[in-house]
């Protein structure tokens, strides 16, 4: 058992999170408002709020509502533990600058589990040759706030990984669940990124026109295709194991805090009522 990990949130994120930690031998200590999972969980020590959490915890993973999500964080940057927070890691950029502004380099991580992903593994572009970018994230599942929000935000921190900013233009809703975004990478490469909850035909892609062909970045199945190239594909392993394992490490790329800023001033200028 390693009660230095604390698991906060035990919804659908939270227990592919325990999963991960118990396929590397971790057992984490766990905590979740919802008292009935404590006969669920009667061999892990569990909390109902983790102000009641004792001994040291090194690693905090945190996967509940956004919306308490910097609370959590404030609460265990101080004792010098590693948090992770799911995405988007606050509800507004207000509320997560706050929390940056208070800690100096914190020892905080925003989940930016495709950049695990075989589509992007040694992958760098040549912006000045990219024409245009299209993007696909249509997920059967549904999340916390809308699509936008919830799925648009692993393509923008990719685009901010990848090239560099981005501006949104537009968001045009096409569906009850279903949108389009449309913008500008690095003021030059347009881009168009549809998202959609409870969509039938699961599709995470990206099809990058550039002057050399295309490249096809096929996050569903961890693959990416340069012209009529395989160029890289997973043979093994998963990546939500390796950003765990990263972050119980130390080695989580703690830039991901000012992706998730930037993302979260550009969402909170075009709202959240879509």
């Amino acid at each position: 058992m390693s009660p230095s990990v604390l698991l906060v949130g035990l919804g659908n994120m939270g227990r592919k999170y325990l999963s991960k930690l118990l396929e590397l031998g971790i057992k984490p200590a766990l905590c979740d408002i919802d008292e009935t999972l404590r006969r669920e969980f009667s061999d892990f020590p569990f909390y109902c709020h983790y102000g009641e959490v004792e001994g040291d915890i090194s690693t905090v993973f945190v996967a509940i509502n956004p919306r308490f999500h910097p609370e959590v964080a404030r609460y265990f940057l101080p004792t010098g533990a590693f948090v992770l927070l799911e995405k988007p890691p606050a509800l507004g950029y207000g509320d997560f600058s706050r929390l940056t502004e208070e800690f100096e380099n914190p020892p905080l991580g925003v989940s930016e589990i495709e950049r695990y992903s075989f589509a992007v593994r040694d992958f760098k572009p040549q912006p000045q040759r990219v024409k245009r970018v299209v993007i696909n994230r249509l997920n059967a599942g549904k999340g916390y706030i809308n699509p936008v929000w919830d799925l648009a935000w692993h393509d923008l921190y990719l685009i901010l990984y990848l090239f560099g900013e981005f501006e949104i233009k537009t968001v045009e809703r096409r569906g009850e669940y279903y949108y389009t975004v449309r913008g500008e990478i690095l003021k030059s490469i347009p881009f168009e990124l549809n998202v959609a909850w409870n969509h039938p035909g699961v599709n995470r892609s990206w099809q990058i026109e550039t002057e050399d062909g295309p490249i096809l970045l096929d996050f569903l199945n961890e693959r990416r295709i340069e012209g009529d190239k395989l160029t890289s594909f997973r043979e093994m392993g998963d990546k939500l194991s390796e950003m765990v394992r990263d972050c119980l490490r130390g080695d989580y790329d703690t830039s991901s805090v000012q992706r998730a800023l930037f993302i979260l001033k550009e969402l909170e200028r075009i709202g959240k009522d879509l």
